[in-house]
């Protein structure tokens, strides 16, 4: 996906896991050039639902993978 096509399914990910009560959502964007880590990023710095992220373990995605954790 390019970035803009990533962002609207984000955004569609994140409303969807906050209406299921997620305490968390796994973002997977993988490693490339790093253009979907930084909208991921971008977007969850601004979206008041979330309370924290960061790159998964590496046994789980590493830089591939962001995971979202929301306000409670």
């Amino acid at each position: 996906m390019r970035a803009d096509e990533a962002e609207a399914a984000l955004i569609q990910a994140l409303d969807a896991a906050v209406v299921a009560d997620l305490p968390c959502l796994r973002v997977i964007h993988g490693k490339g050039t790093g253009a979907l880590r930084t909208m991921v990023e971008a977007l969850l710095e601004r979206d008041p639902r979330v309370a924290r992220f960061g790159l998964a373990p590496s046994n789980q995605g590493g830089t591939g993978v962001t995971i979202v954790e929301f306000r409670g």
